[in-house]
Parts: C-alpha cells; structure tokens; sequence
C-alpha cells in the first residue's frame, strides 16, 4: 500500500497502489460535477416501525468528493477484510481533511457496487460459485456513517456498457430486451456513432420508470443519505440518436422542436428519479450534478437547468461543475457562479458547487498558480447563497504524489479548516 495523502494527513491508510481492473472502460470525466420537512407517520403505522425508519445524515453545508468508479476499481479487493482496510483508508482522509460528504460511483455503465434486482454486479466484484464475497455499498455506508460521512450514491442512469456488458443483464430484463430486440424496440437502447457503449434514450417511459426504480431499490435497500446522478444525459446532438421517437412526437404536436422535446425528457426522467426516491424516504437527498457552462447543458445535453433550478420536485441540490479558473474565457468562475447563483429560484433547492482538482495539472492558469481551488472553496463558503462545494475527484484530492498536488492538498487543508 502507497501513502497517497501529504503529510498532515499521515495517520491515514493508503489506497493508490490497489491495481486497476478498469482499463477496458475509458477514463471518461465530467465536462466542465432547504432540507425536506420529515414526513409523519400515519396513525396505523406500528411505533417500532415508526423507529426503525432510517434518518438520512445530511448538512446544510456540504463539503464533498467524488469517489468515482476509476476510484472503485482501484479501492475493490479479492476479500472482505482488504476492502474494508482501503475503505477505512479512504475515509480517514476524507473525514481529516474536513470533508462531511461522498458521492459514491455505485452504478456507472449500468453495472452496479451493491445488489440489485435491476442491474449486473460489477465485474470487479469478486464472487466465488457465483456469490459475491462481500457488498461493497453496505460495508461503505457503515465505514462513512461511523465517521459521521453523509453519503449520496452516484448513478449515471442513462449510460450503458459496451456489448459483454449488455449481455450480463438477465434476460427478461427490459433493458436486456431492448438491446438484444432492436427491431421491436427501435432506439430505446442505442449506440452512438462514436462510442462503443449503449445509452438509454430518455423518450421512452418505460425506460425512464425503470431507471427510477432502480434509483427507490438503492434506497429501500441501503441506508443512503442521498442519490446523487451526473451530466450525462444525451450524448449527442444528432437527430439519428432518437429519429424514431421524435416522429411518433411529431404525429401528435407538429409543433414540437427537438430541442425542446429532448429537455422535457430529460426533466420528466429527472423528475421521476425524484419521485421515485421521495416515495421510499422524503428526507434521502436527490442531487444533480451538470456541467458547469450552463449553455452546453441547455443545447448540448438537453439538461433543463433552468427549470431544475426554478421549481420544486425535481432535485434537492445542484451541483454544476464549475471546474473552470478565473481567467477562463469561456466560463470564468465567478462570473459563472453568479449565473448559477441567479437561476436559484426555489428555496427548497440548494446550490452546491463542483470544483475540478483535476484541472492542477491539466489547465494552464491552475498549473501556473498554486491554490485556486482553495480560494474557490474560499469564495463558496463566505457566500450565503450557496450550500458547500464539491471536488472531483478522490484520486486528485489523495492519489497524486507530485509536489504540486501535494501543495493544493495543503492549501485546500488550510482554508477548510
């Protein structure tokens, strides 16, 4: 094992060195990543009921990381008892360093870190006559809970696998169907021209409802504080994606623009998510997390921002993925923030801001000046328009042993605590 933290973080266990069994998967990155009211129980509900109904553990201010599924498959060991140390060694630096909050890659190209019903184990997972050898989401929501960690577990719902993963699905699953069926079940699962792996077209209703179900089995089954989804909606802009669909639209409103029939998809599969969690428990978080320039979310993804921003029952939070410097000529942060800041409309969602750690050694103004994304977090915590921050990932965060990471680490250190 390889320490992966700087030195103020000593005592923590370190994870680096677990090998990576993911190389067959690209290392595919984000683009630019007031708590409900308890419900009353009804009259009829037994009390022992009543008291063994799980009370999420969320803050007002978040101060969160990304643990992503590159960082899964480096964490996942061939036996319980190692899981567990490079959990606990994750933790412990996530919790020392002053963070309260992790987004946990459970589901990212419908392969899942925990049992489902829905969706095919992990292959990482190790599994003996075919029964896994441990639950890696159960291990970790005990681990994160006893250090008083929030954890929200990150699905990307619309994202599929490439062929061998396609197959791993059971054959009367509806996904499963569509795949193997195309010609009875024309673009509901597709594969873009320029990608080997599937995606689920948002258009179809069944689709979306069983996606949202899987979203509610991650709740009725684990103790989760929170379902947290990414910017992965469309993942093209061509019309070949979902030309089917959108005539059969088109027979019923000529009026409709593809544009905007692709937004409501979206918001109707966003808004059954939500739904869908609420149903099991009203106070499990529903957070969003979009690219960070709002325009590619509007045009590019068909993420309706503005409309998860401006009214409830769609998210909880947002968290844009401000992963931008303040020079940048595009999106410069602070400019950006505002914008964001200014489509909050609803009280009841809060804003949550992604800071990309990654850019340190990737974009010239973070390679040229140590420290930015201490002062964003800086900047974040002294506006009372927002609710916490969010840094991608853990690997940049703990597993970069360059001086130059290890000096962001200290600064990020600094202005936390």
């Amino acid at each position: 094992m390889k320490r992966c933290a700087a030195g103020f973080l000593a005592a923590a266990l370190l994870l680096c060195s677990c090998s990576e069994k993911s190389k067959d998967k690209p290392d595919i990155r984000q683009n630019s990543p007031p708590p409900s009211e308890a419900v009353t129980a009804p009259s009829d509900i037994r009390e022992e009921e009543i008291e063994d109904k799980y009370s999420p553990l969320n803050y007002d201010e978040q101060k969160a990381v990304w643990i992503s599924y590159l960082d899964m498959d480096r964490l996942i060991a061939d036996n319980e008892k190692q899981f567990k140390e490079n959990i606990i060694g994750a933790f412990d630096n996530i919790a020392s360093l002053g963070l309260n909050t992790v987004y946990v890659h459970v589901r990212a190209f419908g392969d899942s870190y925990y049992m489902s019903s829905d969706f095919p184990l992990n292959s990482s997972i190790p599994k003996e006559e075919g029964t896994p050898l441990y639950d890696p989401l159960k291990i970790m929501i005990k681990l994160a809970h006893e250090r008083k960690l929030s954890l929200h577990a990150w699905i990307n719902p619309l994202r599929l696998s490439d062929d061998y993963g396609m197959e791993q699905f059971s054959d009367d699953s509806i996904i499963y169907k569509c795949w193997d069926s195309p010609d009875e079940h024309p673009q509901e699962i597709v594969k873009p021209y320029d990608s080997n792996f599937y995606w689920i077209n948002p258009a179809s209703e069944e689709l979306r409802q069983y996606i949202a179900g899987g979203a509610a089995e991650i709740c009725e089954n684990y103790d989760v504080d929170g379902i947290h989804i990414d910017d992965y909606f469309y993942p093209t802009t061509e019309t070949y994606f979902d030309s089917d669909a959108f005539s059969k639209a088109l027979a019923e409103d000529s009026t409709l623009d593809l544009a905007e029939w692709r937004r409501g998809n979206c918001s109707e599969l966003v808004k059954e998510i939500y739904s869908a969690v609420k149903s099991v428990n009203e106070d499990i978080k529903f957070g969003i997390s979009p690219q960070g320039n709002i325009e590619n979310n509007m045009n590019q993804m068909y993420a309706d921002v503005e409309l998860w921003c401006s009214e409830d029952g769609y998210a909880d939070y947002i968290c844009p993925q401000i992963y931008f410097g303040y020079y940048n000529t595009v999106c410069p942060f602070t400019e950006t923030l505002i914008r964001w800041e200014n489509m909050m409309k609803s009280e009841n969602v809060k804003l949550v801001c992604g800071l990309g750690l990654y850019q340190a050694d990737q974009d010239s103004e973070f390679i040229n000046d140590t420290g930015i994304i201490a002062r964003q977090i800086g900047d974040i915590t002294a506006d009372v328009r927002c609710s916490g921050f969010a840094i991608y990932s853990y690997d940049s965060l703990f597993c970069k042993d360059s001086q130059r990471f290890n000096d962001e680490r200290e600064a990020i250190s600094a202005i936390i605590d």
